[in-house]
């Protein structure tokens, strides 16, 4: 079924409460809570934002919602809160008198207002339109994150996404780039905001199996797949999965009305708004072309409004049902392990992406379709691991290996018995390196495999992708030395009192805090020191690291461990949990000390301290403690492919 939104609306006259609640609400309902980080709720959110810059498009969402709030403060105990946002862009002389303008507008109509001047950097900007948008959405996302604010509401409406496409369809897009604007999605240009940017909150997720796995180096430098005992406490929670999920998320709940039908919302109601005559003027940029064309009825009959939202509603259909055959394809993969503590996955994949069912079928259909749908299976699990956002890479660069991943491999005893040219190779794709693993003999029937696992199946070990070299991903941060008695960290602590989460390497949010372990009544008698700290008094801060784990810190650590016993268990976990290359895409906490030595103190994902780091901060005078969790993840593939249970 095609979305809601695009559906053709062909009533000219003004919008009531009722057509948009009616519409928010398909468009909500509609759209998957993974893909925005939202709860599983099929109620409307309470708290709203709305972006307002003064045109009739946005000063009609925000009249449609002031109307909306005071109907529900009136008629049930289920209230909702608005608040309007106005960007004072602060680009022209003009623009404060202007925001100040619209926020009155607003104020009159009875709404929460706040203005939002931006800070531009002092240096010349060569793309003004692309840090402006920048700026624009990282303080409207910081001001919904101020005021607990779940969605963003703007006032795209349907000539705005029929301009887009038709606009996409000439730069030559296809697929995904005709289905239109989307109508609920993640807020962009807000990456590495907590709060904001697909954070702010966080899950745990538990496997839904007891099976543990294991890889072993072989002599010959090859990864072998094991399955090791499973009746550790400790080796159980290393699976449990803390995931951040949350942020800031943008709706439009008028992109399936036209134009005309804002206009008129505004004219029956004196609503006033501002109208920009160089929205109009067809020299100036390629979208006002569009928009005198498709005005002027200046185009053919295939690129006007009525066939671009057909377009638009086959490219929906025709993504809805690829992805539906996506699913499919992960139903038939077997997660065997998924380790956010390491940044690894152990995969299973069939020898035929197309179950016996569907091969018959398989000529009525366009290989294309074949080839989207495994690349978008493949991409979708590659971004479980991967340091870039999501759809950061087209699909086709996930073509070249669909014939790898999901085909026909020897088995792991002819491949050890020399037949080289058989062997499957490692290959890296979408920033995940893919290894393959060897195995004696696979899980029995009884793990609750899927039903054809075979011996022909290729199982992978995802990683990701070793670092560059001079590209190692380096996060410095400053760590306040609090009074012994200050709490420890936790999520439910006050923005105010906590520490900062910082976004490292797109995969993992880290907060530092630190504490005397002076107790208070011999520091309090101590004058205030500077960072290095004053004899007795111990430092008021410190400097910390978080960067890859590197083979000359593990010589380091040799060097300064105070026992073999110590190093042993150090490496002992490295080789069962992050064998090979993985180690050296761990993330590691390293103090900084005078002169910019680096003492590495910990492997925080791993919930490890490094031998001798615990001694070297008791000589300072303080502790150091850490929080982590993974990235934000679409948790299906997670249940498809058997690791969660629904």
């Amino acid at each position: 079924m095609a979305s809601s939104h695009l559906l053709r609306y062909t009533d000219p006259g003004p919008l009531t409460v009722k057509h948009f609640i009616d519409s928010f609400q398909r468009i909500w309902l509609d759209s998957p809570p993974a893909r925005t980080g939202r709860k599983r709720d099929s109620h409307l959110p309470r708290r709203l934002g709305l972006a307002i810059s003064g045109g009739a498009d946005s000063m009609a969402l925000a009249y449609l919602c002031k109307q909306w709030e005071r109907t529900q403060t009136q008629t049930s105990d289920d209230t909702i809160s608005v608040t309007a946002f106005v960007v004072d862009h602060k680009a022209r002389e003009e623009s404060n008198r202007e925001a100040n303008m619209v926020a009155g507008w607003l104020d009159d109509m009875g709404l929460q207002t706040q203005i939002l001047p931006l800070t531009w950097p002092d240096h010349h900007l060569s793309a003004f339109e692309t840090h402006a948008r920048r700026l624009r959405f990282q303080a409207l996302g910081q001001a919904c994150r101020a005021r607990n604010i779940e969605t963003l509401l703007m006032g795209h409406h349907q000539d705005d996404n029929v301009e887009t496409t038709l606009w996409r369809l000439c730069t030559g897009a296809r697929g995904a780039g005709l289905a239109g604007i989307p109508a609920v999605t993640r807020i962009p240009e807000c990456h590495g905001l907590y709060g904001v940017a697909e954070s702010g909150s966080y899950i745990i997720l538990k496997p839904g199996r007891s099976h543990n796995y294991r890889i072993k180096t072989t002599n010959s430098n090859e990864l072998k797949l094991i399955e090791s005992p499973h009746n550790t406490t400790h080796h159980h929670k290393q699976q449990e999965a803390k995931i951040a999920t949350g942020g800031i998320s943008i709706t439009r709940p008028l992109l399936g009305f036209p134009k005309q039908n804002l206009l008129a919302t505004c004219e029956a109601n004196n609503i006033p708004y501002v109208s920009d005559p160089t929205n109009f003027d067809p020299t100036l940029t390629p979208r006002n072309a569009i928009r005198s064309l498709l005005a002027g009825e200046k185009l053919p009959r295939a690129l006007r409004e009525e066939s671009i939202l057909s377009l638009m509603r086959k490219s929906n259909m025709l993504l809805r049902s690829v992805t539906e055959s996506s699913n499919e394809i992960l139903d038939r993969c077997w997660l065997l392990s998924f380790a956010p503590d390491t940044g690894s996955m152990i995969v299973r994949f069939p020898s035929s992406p197309q179950s016996e069912n569907t091969k018959s079928t398989e000529t009525k259909h366009g290989n294309k379709n074949d080839i989207d749908t495994t690349s978008l299976t493949l991409r979708r699990i590659t971004e479980l691991i991967s340091p870039f956002p999501e759809n950061h890479f087209p699909l086709r660069s996930f073509e070249p290996f669909v014939s790898r991943v999901f085909s026909s491999s020897p088995s792991s005893s002819s491949a050890s018995q020399g037949e080289s040219s058989l062997k499957p190779q490692s290959f890296t794709l979408g920033g995940v390196m893919f290894q393959p693993l060897l195995r004696d003999s696979l899980p029995s029937s009884s793990s609750s495999s899927p039903s054809n696992t075979s011996q022909q199946q290729n199982t992978y070990l995802l990683t990701r992708q070793p670092y560059m070299r001079n590209r190692l991903p380096i996060l410095p941060i400053t760590v306040p030395i609090y009074p012994s008695t200050y709490p420890s960290t936790s999520t439910s602590s006050s923005p105010t009192t906590s520490p900062e989460w910082h976004l490292w390497d797109n995969r993992y949010w880290f907060r530092v805090t630190g504490t005397s372990s002076i107790p208070p009544s011999s520091s309090s008698s101590s004058s205030s020191s500077s960072s290095s700290g004053a004899a007795g008094s111990g430092p008021t801060s410190v400097s910390v690291v978080i960067r890859p784990l590197q083979k000359s810190d593990l010589k380091g650590i040799r060097e300064a461990a105070g026992s073999k016993e110590e190093i042993r268990m150090l490496m002992d976990r490295l080789g069962r949990d992050a064998p090979g290359v993985i180690r050296f895409t761990l993330p590691l906490l390293v103090l900084v000390v005078n002169g910019g030595k680096e003492v590495p103190l910990a492997l925080p994902t791993m919930e490890m301290w490094v031998p001798g780091s615990e001694k070297i901060l008791k000589s300072m005078s303080c502790n150091i403690r850490w929080e982590w969790m993974y990235k934000m993840v679409d948790q299906e593939p997670l249940e498809r492919m058997g690791w969660l249970k629904n």
